[in-house]
């Protein structure tokens, strides 16, 4: 199975960040699976797409032209797709994708998170999502979620779209179970 990872490509991240990408990598590479990511070589980014690689398995990198020349591109990527922006990125990844799993990250990665959230809610894919709430980083979306609920601009089955665990290696495992169950790819 090919699984989307949205992560963050910043150097600055606390170490236990980069650790768990790393560790995911690993984890993704020993159960076969495969990853499909935005293709970056920095931050946790490029920590999980080298892991997955010096593991033996298969890393496609997505990835805008606008990044490739800026020298951003994981070198030892299988497969490299590359962009002319964003949504197709994304839109590329969800495709491609059994399911996805969200590591802390910034932006980028919120969209990335939000519109998976979205496709799903509307019945556009039918693709399980989990957040690896890593040093309980996603807390305060899981809070805003809650916030959402409560003045009804959610239902209780939309805030099901979602499942969480507390580390990378631990949403892969859920991953694979939600896809087993689904008959997902």
């Amino acid at each position: 199975m090919e699984i989307a990872v949205y992560c963050s490509a910043s150097e600055d991240i606390r170490a236990p960040f980069l650790n768990d990408a790393e560790d995911l990598g690993a984890a993704i590479a020993s159960s076969n699976n495969g990853l499909i990511f935005g293709g970056g070589n920095i931050g946790s980014m490029g920590r999980l797409g080298r892991a997955v690689h010096q593991g033996g398995g298969r890393v496609t990198s997505v990835i805008p032209r606008f990044f490739d020349d800026q020298g951003l591109t994981l070198e030892e990527s299988d497969e490299v797709i590359f962009t002319d922006e964003m949504q197709e990125r994304r839109k590329i990844m969800w495709e491609r994708s059994s399911g996805a799993i969200v590591l802390p990250g910034g932006l980028g990665t919120l969209e990335e998170a939000v519109e998976f959230l979205v496709l799903n809610q509307l019945s556009l894919i039918d693709r399980p999502l989990v957040f690896a709430n890593v040093d309980c980083y996603w807390q305060p979306f899981f809070d805003l979620i809650e916030h959402m609920l409560e003045e009804k601009m959610l239902t209780k089955e939309h805030s099901q779209l979602f499942h969480v665990a507390d580390s990378g290696v631990k949403s892969l495992h859920l991953l694979e179970s939600l896809c087993s169950s689904t008959g997902d790819r």
